[in-house]
């Protein structure tokens, strides 16, 4: 019995220390699958060295691959995600044609309810994603809100950006080292 119990605790453990260490700069980014905002499903995965954003509905897939992967993870309720979510949509304004993606991961609990008002009252241009039950979020170890992951072509994790950024050029510096110019 103690045998099995130290070999279970080890274990847990092993997976503990093994998933933090995975989720730091310079290490590559977990695969999910969550749901957009407007019903479709995204998968978010690093094949042989290559970022990609498969995004299914009923019509068909399509497939994006960003130079630069930005992972926003958010709460209506959070006035530092408010202010970031402004900065985010410069950023989209001026990055997305060179090969940036914005993918915000609300962690409302009651999802499209709060999310969808908000979304339409700000008018936001980029990818919202909801995650209620905080799936993506623990995946992701996120422990404050905002954070913000700066992911690069090869899906390695660039920059983490925890609590409100300093503003718009603390951003601007993490999408260059991703590799936006």
């Amino acid at each position: 019995m103690r045998k099995t119990l130290f070999v279970a605790v080890t274990f847990v453990l092993f997976v503990k220390v093994f998933v933090f260490a995975v989720i730091k700069e310079g290490k590559p980014a977990p695969s999910f699958q969550t749901t957009l905002l407007d019903g479709r499903t995204v998968v978010v995965q690093t094949d042989k060295g290559k970022l990609s954003l498969h995004i299914k509905d009923r019509k068909g897939n399509q497939t994006l691959n960003p130079k630069v992967l930005v992972l926003d993870f958010w709460a209506t309720w959070c006035p530092p995600c408010q202010i970031t979510s402004q900065w985010l949509k410069q950023l989209h304004s001026k990055y997305s044609k060179k090969g940036m993606v914005i993918l915000a991961i609300s962690v409302d609990e009651d999802g499209r309810n709060s999310v969808e008002p908000f979304a339409r009252e700000e008018k936001t241009p980029y990818l919202i994603a909801l995650d209620p039950k905080g799936k993506v979020a623990n995946r992701f170890k996120v422990e404050g809100l905002p954070t913000i992951f700066v992911i690069n072509q090869k899906g390695v994790i660039v920059q983490i950006l925890i609590g409100m950024p300093s503003g718009m050029k603390e951003l601007e510096h993490a999408l260059q080292n991703a590799g936006i110019h």
